[in-house]
This record gives C-alpha cells, sequence and structure tokens, in this order.
C-alpha cells in the first residue's frame, strides 16, 4: 500500500514539522508547570487548579467519537482539519486576550473567560484530532509511525527544553498574569505555524469511500466495538488506569513552591526538566515502537510513570534539594512522551482502516473523564494532604503496569 505513495517523504517531514511546533507549545502551556502556577495566581482552589491542567487534554479527548461521525465517509479529511484550524487560532487568540483585558485587577474574570474560551479552543482540537488520526493512519505506515512520533517528540521537545530560561525570564520581568499572557503569545505563535504546516500534506483519497454516518449511528458502531473487541476493552481499561498519573501531576509544582521553598521563578525552570525527560528517552521509544512493539514501549513508559509519586513521597518528609526534586518532572516528561506515542501507535495497529475513526474516537471519548483526575487530586490534598495523594497514584500505575502485560501482541506484517 505504501510503497506507491509518492508523497511519504513529503508527510513524514511536515507531519514531524507539525509536532515540532506543538511540542514547542507545550514550553507555554505545560499542564504539569505552567498551567498550574498561573492558575494558583488566579485562585487557592486546589481542586480548581487541578482541574484547569487538564481542561485541555478532557476537551481535546471528549468529542472524538462524535467527531468521527463527521469524517466518516469523505474520501479526503485535510479540509475539515484546516477549517478547524481557523477556529482554534481565534479562539485561542480571545482566551490569551482575556488576559491583558482584564489584568491584575479581575482574577475571577480571567479564570472565567481564559477557561471557556480555552476549553472551546480544545473542544474544536478534539475534533480536529480525529482527521488528524484519519490522516496518518491513511498516510504513514506502522513501521514509520514511531518514527513521526518519536521524531516530533524530540525536536519539539528540545526546542522547548531550550525555552526554559525564556520562560523563566519572561515570568520575572513581568507582573502576573500578563507575563503568562506573554507565554500563552508564544504559545499562540507556535500552534499557528504548526496548522499551517499540516495544511500542505498530501492527502490520499481513501478508495474506496466509506458511509457517512450520523452521531447515533457512530455511537452504536463505537459500543459494537466495545462490546465485540476484548482487546480494546482492555486497552481502555489500561489507558484508564496510566492516566491516574494524572492525580498528582499539577501539584508536584505547587508542592515545590509551597513545601520545599522554591521560588514560582526557579519552579518554572523545572518546565526544562520535564522537557529534557520528554525528549530525552524519545529515541528510545520510537525505535521501540517501530523495531519491537508497541505494547513494550507502554511497559516502559509506565514504569518511568510510577517513579513521580514514589520521589515526591519521598521529597515531602525530606526536602531532597532543587536538582533531585527536579527528576520528578523529568520522569513525568519521559513517562508522557512514552505513553502517548505508545498508546496511539497501539491502537492504529490493532485497527482496520474501516473502523479506524470510530475505534479511536471511542477510546478518546471513553478515557476523556480520566483527564479530570487532577480535579480529584486537588480533592485529595484538601482532605488528606500530599502524601496520600502520592501514594494513591503511585498504586493506581503499579496496576496499570500489570493490565499493559494483558493486551494483546498484534503480528506485524512489515
Amino acid at each position: 500500500m505504501f510503497e506507491d505513495n509518492p508523497h511519504l517523504r513529503r508527510n513524514l517531514t511536515l507531519g514531524i514539522l507539525n509536532g515540532i511546533f506543538f511540542n514547542l507549545a507545550l514550553a507555554f502551556l505545560s499542564g504539569a508547570t505552567i498551567i498550574p502556577l498561573f492558575v494558583s495566581g488566579l485562585t487557592d482552589s486546589n481542586v480548581l487548579i487541578g482541574a484547569f491542567s487538564s481542561l485541555e487534554d478532557f476537551c481535546w479527548y471528549l468529542p472524538q467519537l462524535f467527531g468521527g461521525a463527521l469524517i466518516i465517509g469523505r474520501p479526503l479529511v485535510l479540509g475539515f482539519y484546516n477549517r478547524l484550524s481557523i477556529v482554534r487560532v481565534l479562539l485561542f487568540s480571545a482566551a490569551v486576550a482575556s488576559i491583558f483585558i482584564f489584568g491584575p485587577t479581575r482574577p475571577r474574570l480571567i479564570l472565567i473567560w481564559f477557561g471557556l474560551l480555552f476549553a472551546l479552543y480544545s473542544l474544536a482540537s478534539g475534533f480536529a484530532g480525529i482527521s488528524f488520526m484519519e490522516i496518518v493512519g491513511k498516510m504513514i505506515p506502522i513501521n514509520k509511525r514511531g518514527t513521526l512520533f518519536g521524531m516530533r517528540m524530540f525536536f519539539g521537545g528540545l526546542l522547548a527544553a531550550l525555552a526554559g530560561p525564556i520562560v523563566k525570564i519572561i515570568i520575572d520581568s513581568h507582573s502576573f498574569p500578563v507575563n503568562f499572557g506573554y507565554l500563552y503569545l508564544l504559545a499562540l505563535a507556535a500552534i499557528a505555524l504548526g496548522l499551517i504546516t499540516f495544511a500542505f500534506v498530501n492527502e490520499r483519497p481513501m478508495a474506496p469511500a466509506g458511509i457517512k454516518t450520523t452521531f447515533r449511528e457512530n455511537l452504536i458502531a463505537g459500543l459494537n466495538i466495545f462490546k465485540n473487541n476484548a482487546n480494546i476493552r482492555r486497552l481502555i481499561f489500561a489507558r484508564f488506569l496510566t492516566n491516574s498519573y494524572l492525580l498528582a501531576s499539577p501539584f508536584y509544582i505547587i508542592m515545590a513552591t509551597s513545601r520545599l521553598g522554591i521560588s514560582r521563578p526557579l519552579a518554572a525552570s523545572y518546565l526544562s526538566f520535564e522537557m529534557i525527560g520528554y525528549l530525552g528517552l524519545n529515541i528510545l521509544w520510537a525505535r521501540v515502537s517501530d523495531k519491537i512493539s508497541n505494547k513494550f514501549l507502554l511497559k516502559l513508559a509506565v514504569l518511568c510513570a510510577i517513579i513521580p509519586p514514589i520521589l515526591a513521597f519521598y521529597a515531602f518528609h525530606l526536602n531532597p534539594g532543587y536538582f533531585i526534586y527536579g527528576l520528578v518532572f523529568f520522569f513525568t516528561g519521559a513517562a508522557m512522551s512514552g505513553t502517548s506515542m505508545g498508546y496511539l501507535n497501539y491502537l492504529l495497529e490493532i485497527v482496520d482502516d474501516a473502523s479506524r475513526p470510530v475505534a479511536i474516537g471511542l477510546v478518546h471519548t471513553l478515557i476523556a473523564p480520566t483527564i479530570f483526575l487532577s480535579g480529584v487530586g486537588g480533592l485529595i490534598i484538601e482532605l488528606l494532604d500530599y502524601p496520600a495523594l502520592f501514594a494513591i497514584t503511585a498504586i493506581c500505575l503499579v496496576a496499570s503496569l500489570i493490565n499493559v502485560f494483558r493486551l494483546h501482541e498484534p503480528m506485524r506484517s512489515v
């Protein structure tokens, strides 16, 4: 199928550039560092801090089963993706503008309007995400998908790590919340460049085109896949448990500032630790995905995810200092890139062309509620304090690793 694709190199290059820009945007939008610091300046509620840190991911996953109904039957879906790109840029621009409009005297209005507009931007991204995965599934062969996502994450993460000192300088040099507004303007520029880049992908029509479906028909098809495919059910359960890392993720940096005596600007530099972890193991992740298996990649990535809550539990009782505590963010970044690549490529590998939009939408929509586990994590802190949160997170991740072992290992034809 792919041997006849004369545009493979072009599409790989554009797909990698798209990912580089979006991963660079993480330097200014990180749910583990930047968003919690921003929201903690607007509210003292740990529940809201946790919820905001997960807002983008939740809204990205939630609509995808329904988004599948908008692209099934279309021989080409790039136009759908590009129209949503315009909507995404406008919404995110308005979200950033709200920071400058309301300024430091009206934090509640910033919280409301930024949250609302950022949520709408993320929902639009979720609808676009299903078309993005359809294009990748059609145009990129199994033994190149690890390269695609690995290169996206590696070079994007490298730029994000190099941007870490810039983040610290901006936060130091401007008053709150304008300093975060400038960070989000840089994120907006990176996102716009990523969207423009992917617009030039050469998409080959699906032949034959499928039959268009309604939202209801798409939902029924997804439920049938869930009912009849035991491996999909195991995958969803494993992903549920893996996402338990989100319970504690935004609170590592809050603990650094509130308990370990690390200043807010210095804590922001933990972004570099996160990005180094994100890209540091990325070449390994890509090679494992391409050459060994995505299931094995998931085993390694979940092992990385178990380390941060254990180290943070120790740090709560005995402050290890700035650099040792930075390993929490290093392994968080490594786990984020490994699980993201592993679950996505594993799912693409086990579904066929006809069921791909429905299966991807099903899995992503069903795991969407777990993205708000950070809000649950904030509630656990308020009721039981940090050690309980880290212990619960570690136990859930160990259970996740056990369930990853139960996944079927697909046979490869390439």
